[in-house]
């Protein structure tokens, strides 16, 4: 998908049929229906050529309501194979509608084509199709925030994988916080870490990702967020993840008090899939920094790391 669902203003709904009253009719049906506080955004086209080509040209539609019969007896079908097979989408629902039930068979159209729901014209009521589209949406917004966590857990088994211990700190930073971005696209994200060295000296990191066409606005946003930690770190509650000043403050401790920081992103209100994702990074972050601190530790050292070896 090109765009994740949960920033667009309305709800897209593909109307394909060869009759302009059809397409009345339906958005006078629908008119009143909300999901998640959101209204519909009606597409429509008038052949099967045409839906799929709107399909490609917006892929984040969550319905599609499609005539069998326009420009041929099966064009409806037609369309809806290209669809699944080969602009590969698997998550718009298809709800078949049709004046001919006999050019198409409920059961077999249901099983061949993928559809998700077969509703004759002729018994069509607006009750019953206002049930059919509000059921489908809802499914496919669920589906979407299925897929977009098992997106988010590819981005941070990726990272992690790919986090290396004699990589300087800088590196796994950079890793972590990119993949942050990638979890969680917003303005701002900043990445601030405190570690040790071998001699106990602080050492202390602070990385940021910044949108703002201004690079010096951008600096001075994240040096803002930097200090608004600090001066209110007494009344934080470092354990757990919480709102701050327009954005999301998720905290990382590494173990044997070798380090902490935090992670934030300027988003004021990031979802239940953000909230979970983020302190999975982080707490998978911190295993990684602790095995690289310790790397650097270790090799900064003068002389044998082990006096002797007993077998």
């Amino acid at each position: 998908m090109s765009e994740d669902i949960k920033n667009q203003s309305k709800h897209r709904i593909l109307v394909v049929d060869d009759e302009e009253d059809i397409h009345q009719i339906t958005k006078i049906s629908l008119k009143g229906l909300r999901y998640q506080g959101k209204k519909l955004e009606f597409l429509v086209a008038t052949s099967g050529k045409q839906a799929v080509q709107i399909m490609k040209d917006e892929p984040n539609i969550g319905v599609v309501l499609l005539d069998v019969v326009m420009e041929s007896n099966s064009a409806g079908l037609d369309a809806c194979k290209v669809i699944r097979e080969e602009l590969n989408n698997r998550f718009v629902r298809i709800l078949l509608r049709t004046g001919q039930p006999g050019a198409a068979p409920e059961k077999s159209v249901i099983q061949e084509y993928d559809i998700d729901g077969y509703l004759p014209k002729a018994e069509l009521t607006s009750v019953r199709l206002f049930t059919a589209v509000r059921t489908s949406l809802k499914a496919y917004c669920e589906l979407m925030e299925l897929e977009r966590y098992r997106r988010n857990l590819t981005s941070i088994h990726d990272c992690v994988i790919n986090l290396m211990s004699y990589e300087p700190v800088e590196s796994t930073l950079e890793r972590i916080l990119n993949t942050v971005m990638e979890i969680c696209p917003c303005p701002l994200a900043a990445f601030h870490l405190e570690t040790f060295d071998e001699e106990g000296n602080s050492q202390q990191y602070f990385l940021y990702r910044s949108t703002d066409e201004d690079p010096i606005q951008g600096k001075a946003n994240a040096d803002h967020v930097k200090q608004h930690v600090a001066a209110n770190m007494g009344t934080l509650n470092m354990e757990e993840s919480q709102a701050l000043e327009n954005g999301f403050l998720v905290p990382l401790k590494m173990d044997h008090e070798l380090g902490y920081g935090w992670i934030f992103v300027q988003d004021a209100d990031p979802d239940e899939i953000v909230r979970q994702s983020l302190p999975m990074l982080a707490s998978h972050g911190a295993n990684a920094l602790y095995a690289t601190v310790t790397q650097s530790i270790m090799s900064n050292r003068d002389g044998e790391l082990f006096d002797q070896m007993q077998i």
